[in-house]
């Protein structure tokens, strides 16, 4: 085989490998966005779901108090009956002002967030859970400029921390939502910090891996797909910040979101993780 002759062998090898590199990466392309898309739906039925379960707790007070001031018609019960009545349709209003304003300027793309709403909504759908389970929640949480980011990713992220967080204090125990901003680094930061069980040191460096964090779901049905960590981490990665975990064991956890106030405009630099006991 002449010179020639190789030279052209190894540019059609070359032209075939780069024909197949063009093809996996149009195929890349379409995975990451079917589970863009996927991920999209996960939240909104997530958040569906654990909605319609609170809206179903408060049609069942109104239910059992509706009936009992039926029954019994002395003014005592009547008034009792009237008053839980009414404290639940107050509710039911928050529930439903919760939902609109996750519906509202929510088109599933990047656009402005008021980061301190979505933590006032999500809680909204929460409060009763966390109270059943006895654990209360300290809020300090500054006025912050609004974000550039998917407000309903960033639902779906708060949401599975402070499930995580309520599980892992099977006792009752106390949360801490912190809201901050840092002008000089044009960052939000959100922590959520519970008194619970906390992470073996062996398990930090692995807690954002699919499938390695969940033996399977509690009695309200949630956690047990061993995935809600690993999404976290890949919707702050996709907003360009940066999560930090800090834990110990029988102390507690804590994650720490920084979100930029602005996406950049040209590539970023990938998001980082950082795993840590607490000093």
């Amino acid at each position: 085989m002449t010179d020639q002759e190789r030279i052209a062998r190894l540019e059609a090898e070359n032209a075939v490998l780069r024909a197949s590199l063009a093809a996996a990466q149009s195929s890349l392309a379409d995975a990451s966005s079917a589970l863009a898309d996927a991920q999209k739906k996960t939240a909104l039925g997530d958040l569906m779901g654990t909605t319609t379960h609170e809206f179903n707790n408060v049609l069942t007070t109104v239910l059992n108090y509706a009936r009992m001031g039926l029954r019994h018609t002395d003014p005592e019960t009547t008034k009792k009956s009237f008053e839980k009545i009414l404290a639940a349709g107050e509710r039911a209003a928050r529930i439903t002002r919760s939902v609109l304003g996750m519906a509202r300027n929510r088109s599933g793309g990047f656009e402005r967030v008021d980061l301190r709403s979505v933590v006032e909504e999500t809680m909204v759908l929460l409060e009763r859970e966390l109270s059943k389970y006895r654990v209360s929640v300290d809020y300090d949480l500054a006025d912050v400029p609004e974000i550039e980011a998917d407000g309903n990713r960033l639902q779906q992220t708060l949401l599975n921390l402070l499930v995580n967080a309520r599980q892992a204090m099977p006792s009752g125990g106390r949360l801490y939502l912190r809201l901050a901003h840092s002008p000089e680094e044009g960052l939000v930061e959100l922590t959520v910090r519970d008194t619970g069980c906390g992470i073996p040191q062996d398990k930090l460096p692995r807690i954002f891996d699919g499938y390695t964090s969940k033996s399977g779901p509690d009695e309200t049905g949630k956690g047990g797909t061993g995935v809600g960590l690993s999404l976290c981490k890949e919707t702050i990665e996709a907003h360009h910040g940066r999560i930090r975990v800090e834990s110990a064991v029988g102390k507690g956890t804590a994650f720490i979101l920084k979100l930029p106030v602005d996406q950049p405009k040209s590539e970023a630099i990938p998001a980082t993780t950082d795993v840590r006991s607490p000093a």
